[in-house]
């Protein structure tokens, strides 16, 4: 009889939004409003324990339950969450509006893929990366900031797969992406208010 996979997804706190701050905001208080959004989109999805990978003093953002985990590296991280999870999607810190959709759908396919990766819209980077649990020997050394392409080039044929993309919050006018018609990302939304804000 088969059961459910194990499935964890991680806020990597050092990809932050900070360089993405809009003039007139203070830098720490726009980085900590993101980060807190984008963990309250994994923590809303069900079958799936959410947490945190970066300092202590997260830890108090976080629901009963969920983890914090210490930074380190995304395929360090892998290989010392195997033991609990059979699958992992990590996210950057500055996605605060992020589709849940975007991370289900990952999960729908790590159970027949080793690496499934969502593309930055508008960069070069990633808005989430899963890996099945344990991470295969051939995966690379796994960056949030690294290109889409350039992570998946050593994947054979059936190992990877892509996810829908999505923006990330990485130079001022970036903001202007968020989507005041889309649902949460409550903090950043109060902290940008009487800015006129509009997807791109």
């Amino acid at each position: 009889m088969s059961t459910d996979p194990r499935r964890l997804a991680v806020v990597v706190a050092r990809y932050d939004a900070g360089p993405g701050t809009p003039p007139g905001i203070d830098g720490a208080a726009f980085a900590r409003s993101c980060l807190a959004d984008t963990y309250e989109v994994l923590a809303d999805l069900q079958g799936v324990t959410a947490a945190i990978s970066g300092p202590s003093e997260l830890a108090e953002l976080l629901w009963p339950g969920d983890r914090l985990y210490p930074d380190l590296a995304i395929c360090d991280l892998a290989r010392l969450v195997s033991v609990d999870f059979d699958e992992l999607v990590v996210v950057p810190a500055d996605v605060p509006d992020l589709p849940g959709l975007v991370i289900a759908k990952m999960f729908k396919v790590l159970h027949r893929m080793d690496l499934v990766v969502a593309p930055e819209r508008g960069g070069s980077g990633c808005a989430a990366l899963g890996v099945r649990l344990p991470p295969a020997s051939w995966l690379p050394d796994l960056d949030l900031d690294q290109d889409a392409t350039a992570l998946t080039a050593r994947a054979g044929s059936g190992r990877h797969a892509r996810s829908p993309d999505w923006h990330r919050l990485r130079t001022p006018g970036s903001v202007d992406r968020l989507d005041p018609g889309l649902e949460g990302w409550d903090e950043t939304r109060a902290l940008l208010s009487g800015r006129r804000l509009g997807a791109l």
